[in-house]
């Protein structure tokens, strides 16, 4: 890692612990200030780790950060929750291209037992059975958005023994911990509020987005490296 690169990803590091700590001690006015810089830290250290790429918009994984980003600036205003959910919900479409577009040349383990899937359809029944008779009129953008964030936890799991396993155990942390991050904040909005949930939904958004960048630059250094 590169010295402005370490510098970058200390102040995310730095900046995480504060966010993390205004969200223990309520100072939801401060959160202003810290939680819109989460993620173009981390998209920083994205890009300054990653060979340099002809467009941004060929870059599946700094577009999913950008609209994670948006997400994050919604849903902090008053009212605007479900454009927020739209933004991330656009986010992990793009988390499920770059996944579904990785290049090797191994079988996914997924690939010759696709019934393991199962285990992450019954999760998606669960969540919507718990949350199904509080949604009213939310019904539908939160099922198709516990679709969506299902598939991004299946294409993840395809990553494995598909690409070298430190990648592929990387992206299935991040994406594991955004469903995660996704079902509390679903569960303590529309089933019933609970202690520390706000601390366990940020905690495990920024533990999920860092994973997945990680696997992300892993995979690309690797891929670069390959074709020379």
């Amino acid at each position: 890692m590169k010295p402005f690169t370490r510098i970058v990803f200390f102040l995310f590091c730095i900046i995480s612990l504060i966010e993390i700590s205004l969200v223990a001690l309520g100072q939801q006015e401060l959160r202003i200030y810290s939680k819109p810089l989460i993620i173009p830290l981390l998209g920083l250290v994205y890009l300054q780790s990653t060979p340099r790429r002809k467009s941004f918009f060929q870059d599946a994984v700094l577009i999913a950060l950008l609209f994670s980003w948006v997400g994050d600036i919604l849903l902090q205003l008053e009212g605007l929750f479900v454009p927020g959910l739209l933004a991330f919900l656009t986010a992990h479409i793009f988390y499920i291209v770059f996944f579904m577009r990785t290049v090797s040349q191994s079988d996914s383990f997924f690939k010759l037992r696709p019934v393991m899937i199962i285990a992450v359809i019954a999760y998606l029944i669960e969540l919507m059975y718990l949350l199904w008779p509080t949604l009213g009129e939310m019904k539908a953008p939160v099922l198709v958005y516990g679709i969506t964030i299902s598939t991004m936890l299946s294409v993840a799991f395809w990553q494995y023994q598909k690409l070298e396993n430190k990648t592929a155990l990387y992206f299935i942390i991040g994406a594991s911990l955004f469903v995660l991050s996704d079902s509390l904040l679903a569960l303590d909005k529309f089933r019933s509020s609970f202690s520390f949930a706000r601390i366990s939904i940020m905690s495990t958004y920024i533990l999920a987005q860092l994973f997945i960048v990680l696997g992300a630059i892993r995979y690309r250094n690797r891929a670069t490296h390959l074709s020379e």
